[in-house]
């Protein structure tokens, strides 16, 4: 077929090559993002594999040994695709975190300590952290006695460090990895013989965790997805939602159930079934146990520049409360448009105004109502809190402006005698309460004037929005075990 020119300065190669440029899709004209990335933490290092976006089925058929009744059979289609940890992290990854930071662990900072192995089972003393879990390790061990929050804070801290987005995975983002594009009850087989060539559980682990990396990987090259620790995922427990679904992620807890964020994998105390593909578990955010960890998730792309490296030591500690990082449902790939011009292609990236809107939003006016005796006090990339004993405990749920961006966080108010530092990764200009507890709410003392700082009042707003969730302080014993 011959191909005509529309214009006789253009000739038909010129005008082939421009329509190519403008019909193929951005993704299509972009080069295959690397299979594997390294993240250098300053003596130690974190490798993470991509995993491709995919449909898989999510959940397990009524006919599989071991199944759970929360398993249910949905379609599930992933549009993005991301890196995954290849191992949990390890206690030398942690350590690095730790060192750089100063961050203490919500089992360090807490009054009991954590559930760590006291010889027949877990038990909760003072002395078990992540540093003493009650088994010793080395620094390729999976690290335990960590929370949902302090996973977070992990999280936010590689996220400050590279630039890149990094959070915890979905469940779906987990199970897909984890699956592999196998629809077995292990990714090794379906017999509970094969848990043993690919996990660590009750029947071959001992009695504790064991360095990462000794058993089976699965296709993609991930280690550990099945026993050894449960990792923790970033979804709140409830059941699926029926029908096919599309980057599912659970943001608020089901009404008249207790809020509990997902783990999934097994671990070296339960059975082979909980080492399953689909196998479910959950517990209270606040869970510190010794068969607890967590592997991260990151974007494909950093999306701004990355933080010069902290020298090793002690550093302003971080908040037990986490300024999230970017979501991996919301990573945003930039909207981009070609033009072909005598044969070369000219890319550009759209710029949105949402910072311009942010900075506009943050001057409204203040509302009154701020918890009476909360006070903020500013210092480098964070801010202290002080607050009365009635509310230690409680969820402060508070929102800053850090370098022309709104920042949401919440934090649960711990007892300090000098008070309590929240980091927020740059000097805030204000800070500003949206929410607290509501039970310590009601019971705090007649309104006093409003603690004011840097010509800015707290202020305290009770929301209705669901994705909020008020999580109660961790006591006694969990109640998923």
């Amino acid at each position: 077929m011959q191909l005509r020119s529309c214009s006789p300065d253009l000739p038909p190669a010129f005008v082939l090559a421009a329509a190519v440029a403008f019909l193929a899709p951005a993704a299509a004209q972009a080069a295959d993002p690397a299979p594997a990335l390294a993240i250098d933490l300053g003596g130690a290092q974190l490798d993470l594999v991509l995993v491709k976006a995919g449909r898989f089925r999510q959940g397990s058929p009524p006919a599989e040994a071991g199944r759970g009744e929360d398993e249910a059979i949905r379609e599930v289609t992933l549009s993005r695709a991301f890196y995954l940890g290849r191992f949990p992290v390890t206690v030398g990854q942690f350590k690095r975190f730790v060192e750089q930071t100063g961050y203490r662990t919500e089992a360090e900072v807490g009054v009991s300590g954590g559930f760590g192995f006291d010889g027949k089972g877990l038990s909760q003393r003072k002395e078990f952290t992540w540093r003493a879990p009650g088994f010793p390790q080395t620094d390729q061990h999976p690290v335990t006695l960590v929370t949902f929050k302090d996973a977070g804070e992990f999280s936010r801290w590689l996220t400050h460090r590279t630039g890149r987005a990094f959070d915890l995975p979905t469940e779906a983002q987990w199970e897909h990895a984890h699956r592999a594009g196998t629809q077995t009850r292990f990714y090794a087989g379906n017999d509970d013989g094969a848990a043993a060539a690919l996990g660590w559980f009750k029947g071959n682990a001992g009695s504790d965790t064991r360095p990462v990396g000794q058993k089976q990987p699965n296709a993609l090259g991930l280690h550990d997805m099945s026993g050894n620790v449960y990792e923790w995922c970033r979804d709140w427990y409830g059941p699926y939602a029926p029908g096919p679904a599309v980057d599912p992620v659970q943001t608020s807890a089901p009404g008249g159930d207790k809020p509990r964020r997902v783990l999934r994998g097994g671990s070296w105390l339960k059975d082979a079934k909980h080492l399953r593909a689909a196998a479910r578990y959950r517990n209270d955010p606040g869970s510190r146990n010794a068969d607890n960890g967590f592997r991260v998730a990151a974007a494909l792309e950093a999306s701004a520049p990355a933080a010069a490296a902290s020298p090793t030591g002690p550093a302003a500690p971080l908040s037990t409360g986490s300024t999230r990082a970017p979501r991996s449902g919301s990573w945003s790939t930039a909207a981009t448009a070609a033009f072909v011009g005598g044969g070369l292609v000219l890319a550009s990236a759209v710029v949105g105004l949402v910072g311009v809107l942010v900075h506009r939003a943050s001057r409204r006016k203040p509302m009154a109502g701020a918890p009476p005796g909360v006070t903020f006090r500013p210092q480098g990339d964070g801010f202290w809190l002080n607050a009365p004993p009635h509310l230690h405990g409680s969820v402060l749920h508070y929102r800053c402006f850090v370098k022309g961006v709104i920042r949401r966080a919440s934090v649960p108010i711990e007892p300090s005698p000098r008070g309590q530092f929240v980091y927020t990764g740059g000097a805030p200009s204000a800070v500003e309460v949206e929410q607290l507890g509501a039970a310590a709410w009601a019971a705090a003392p007649p309104p006093a004037p409003r603690a004011a700082w840097g010509g800015h009042r707290s202020r305290e707003r009770i929301s209705s929005a669901p994705d909020v969730a008020v999580a109660a302080p961790f006591r006694g014993y969990p109640s998923a075990y």
